[in-house]
């Protein structure tokens, strides 16, 4: 099962297995411009990632893509995922937050 929470200046994609544990989610942030990417699984770990909005000045935008952008900031990630006044349940962000900060320690 798959489930979408967003808010202004974030969106977090969460798919769950049958048992209802988390096996795989996206967190992207910095909406709507310079938007980035933390994605997470629980076969292959983390990635961080830039959005390459598909903007084509003068032409049709293309789909969005997600492109290698080793730069991450935990503390910011952390601070913004506590901050949001947003629908991310309770469980499902201490989730996040405690995944990042023992992997970026």
């Amino acid at each position: 099962m798959k489930r979408w929470f967003t808010s202004l200046s974030m969106d977090v994609f969460i798919w769950f297995n049958d048992a209802d544990e988390i096996i795989s989610y996206q967190f992207t942030y910095n909406k709507p411009h310079d938007e980035k990417a933390l994605v997470w699984s629980k076969e292959k770990g983390f990635s961080h990632l830039d959005v390459d909005d598909g903007a084509n000045p003068g032409k049709h935008p293309g789909s969005p893509l997600f492109v290698a952008d080793g730069i991450v900031s935990p503390t910011k990630l952390i601070f913004m995922l506590k901050e949001d006044e947003g629908d991310l349940e309770p469980r499902i962000k201490n989730f996040i937050v405690s995944g990042i900060e023992e992997h970026f320690k």
